[in-house]
């Protein structure tokens, strides 16, 4: 765990250029064939909106410099933002400075505010537990099951590795981790969540999801 947890700090931290503060990543759109800013709307108006409003207190894990977070802060109540990345958290400080409804949480690791149990009405997090390996990702769901209220859900974004025993990470053209949706079901329920959905496509008719690198969605939701 410390080790995957350590190279993401790296990698995520001082490596990365951030040259279109998280735009930069437009494969999964060039994959599904349509232009990047029609599958950024996709995803927004599929997996964030329909799962905020007003009133909800919101969750971000991993918000890099602020891709999704913008548009959380937009339809939510409130948004806690958490990353093992100190530059991150001090980008996203910057950039939503005038915004009174978002603070921030630096991470060893895996843990998430103790100030927040019980509170949380939708998690989210993309393009970031694709990174994470296994024992980082089941630590992240139990602390997931600890924060969401009873009814809360969560959107997670994550490898899906056909052949695990054979996978090495560090080979990886995405750097995808040792995970799919297999083991993702078992570990959410292991933590006491409820899987809901698993997918590759929010949209199956236009073809528009995460098709790269077979990444896949999880829902999760806090049944009890």
């Amino acid at each position: 765990m410390l080790e995957n947890v350590e190279q993401n700090l790296i990698k995520w931290d001082q490596n990365h250029p951030w040259s279109k503060d998280g735009d930069e990543w437009s494969g999964q759109a060039k994959l599904c064939g349509v232009p990047y800013e029609r599958w950024k709307a996709s995803l927004i108006a599929n997996m964030i909106t329909p799962f905020i409003n007003p009133r909800a207190q919101v969750l971000e894990i991993a918000p890099g410099h602020g891709r999704w977070t913008e548009h959380l802060l937009a339809g939510s109540g409130h948004v806690t933002v958490v990353d093992i990345s100190p530059s991150c958290l001090n980008y996203c400080r910057g950039r939503f400075q005038q915004a009174g409804n978002i603070n921030y949480f630096l991470t060893t690791g895996h843990q998430l505010p103790r100030y927040i149990d019980d509170k949380i009405d939708f998690v989210w997090s993309y393009d970031s537990f694709v990174h994470m390996d296994r024992n980082v990702i089941a630590g992240y769901l139990k602390e997931i099951k600890r924060v969401l209220r009873i009814g809360g859900t969560s959107i997670l974004h994550h490898a899906g590795i056909e052949s695990l025993d054979s996978h090495v990470q560090s080979e990886h053209p995405g750097w995808r981790s040792q995970m799919n949706a297999e083991v993702m079901r078992q570990l959410a329920e292991e933590a006491g969540l409820e899987v809901m959905s698993q997918f590759v496509y929010w949209d199956e008719d236009a073809k528009i999801g995460v098709p790269r690198f077979g990444d896949k969605i999880t829902w999760l939701a806090r049944k009890v």
